[in-house]
């Protein structure tokens, strides 16, 4: 889910901009890319809270198909030039983004027991963004570049999308896990040693 999310924020001002793209001003672009960040804001919370009541995996997956399918409209949108459609196609895939990234602070850290569930989330979380986001404009670029057009990169954008519903699918649900429990405090000191006197 890194791939699209870099892509959206980050390739999509140089190729707005870029003479293989519609070569709109890049305000225009960041423009849109900022009214697709506004848009993410209230979609995330919705998200968030659907996962609280219907599950992690199914709205996570969900995101992750839609975004899938609409990787091949973003960039037609882009390339009309028109600031409604550059904010439309930016605007809905970050919706989709929203879906997973929604539910995934939680899905994540219920992964994890609370004795390493800080651990496990940081290490997870920043490992997923160095090697699927960071690289993930380099790669687009380097695909337009090769092809000459904009499909190959939806085609990146939509494998990635499937790897991320195969990763979730194998999971298990954790919403309402027991792993998010905390001990009471007069249990919890009672578990740590006392040093040998």
């Amino acid at each position: 889910m890194q791939v699209p999310f870099y892509i959206l924020i980050a390739f999509v001002i140089a190729y707005g901009t870029g003479a293989m793209g519609p070569h709109v001003s890049r305000s225009t672009m960041l423009a849109g890319v900022l009214v697709g960040a506004v848009v993410m804001v209230p979609s995330l919370l919705i998200a968030a809270v659907w996962s609280d009541r219907y599950g992690r995996r199914g709205i996570y997956m969900a995101g992750a198909a839609l975004l899938a399918a609409w990787s091949f409209a973003v960039f037609p949108l882009l390339d009309t030039g028109s600031f409604l459609w550059i904010c439309v196609g930016i605007g809905v895939a970050q919706v989709f983004v929203a879906m997973m990234y929604g539910p995934q602070a939680a899905f994540v850290s219920e992964m994890f027991s609370t004795d390493v569930r800080y651990s496990g989330v940081s290490l997870g979380y920043q490992l997923g963004a160095i090697l699927g986001g960071a690289f993930a404009p380099i790669i687009a670029t380097a695909l337009l570049t090769e092809y000459r057009r904009t499909v190959g990169i939806s085609i990146y954008m939509a494998i990635a999308c499937a790897i991320t519903i195969v990763s979730i699918w194998l999971l298990q649900e954790t919403a309402g896990s027991k792993n998010n429990i905390i001990l009471p405090v007069k249990a919890a000191s009672s578990a740590i040693r006392r040093p040998a006197q």
